[in-house]
């Protein structure tokens, strides 16, 4: 499981410790324990404040789950729309995404992961705000980036290539949060980016792709 990670995204510097502290913990137990699971007196008995601060923030679960989400989203989105420049190639894009994805993973592992839990359920009453930063239009221009280089010879094979790249990062970081994975995430991250390139661009295109050294 994840350390305690920092969660001020979520929260404005004017807030009180109780509203950050709730918002900590419930981001942890809906993760760890789904959000089904996971209930407000469980978040106010973990946060030690009781359900009336609690209520003082969220008037129900579905209002702090969607806030959590809407907050998670913005990052997660925020941090991938800069990593690609419009004056870069398809190749430096795509390994600028990964490595940002790498230090997501590294950083805020909780946030990707209640993001790619969530979306599903979540993304149909989105602020509007978040609607033109969709992740999947934004990999979906990056891929066509690749097909007007020619990097990418069929545009019809976009939607298999976002999805490849979402299903692994995200079925990784999972895994890695429950324990399966101890690798380091900037290197696995980069290591399932080669795979990726060379499913776009041919057979030994991208280098090696053998998986990185195990930590010690």
């Amino acid at each position: 499981m994840a350390d305690i990670q920092d969660i001020d995204f979520l929260v404005h510097p004017g807030d009180a410790p109780s509203k950050r502290e709730i918002v900590r913990v419930a981001l942890t137990l809906f993760v760890r324990d789904g959000l089904c699971a996971a209930s407000l007196r469980d978040i106010a008995a973990a946060s030690a404040y009781s359900s009336t601060v609690l209520y003082k923030f969220f008037e129900s679960k579905e209002a702090l789950a969607r806030y959590l989400f809407e907050g998670c989203y913005g990052l997660v989105a925020g941090r991938l729309r800069a990593a690609i420049k419009p004056e870069c190639g398809f190749h430096a894009n795509l390994r600028s995404l990964v490595e940002v994805s790498g230090g997501l993973l590294a950083t805020q592992s909780e946030a990707v992961l209640y993001v790619s839990e969530q979306v599903r359920l979540m993304w149909p009453g989105v602020a509007e705000r978040l609607r033109p930063h969709s992740v999947v239009r934004l990999l979906t221009g990056l891929f066509q980036q690749g097909v007007d280089e020619g990097v990418i010879g069929d545009a019809r094979e976009i939607p298999y290539l976002i999805a490849v790249l979402v299903g692994s990062f995200s079925q990784y970081a999972k895994l890695r949060y429950f324990g399966e994975f101890s690798g380091v995430p900037r290197e696995d991250a980069a290591f399932l980016g080669r795979i990726v390139e060379r499913l776009v661009a041919g057979d030994g295109a991208a280098g090696s792709t053998e998986p990185p050294p195990k930590a010690q």
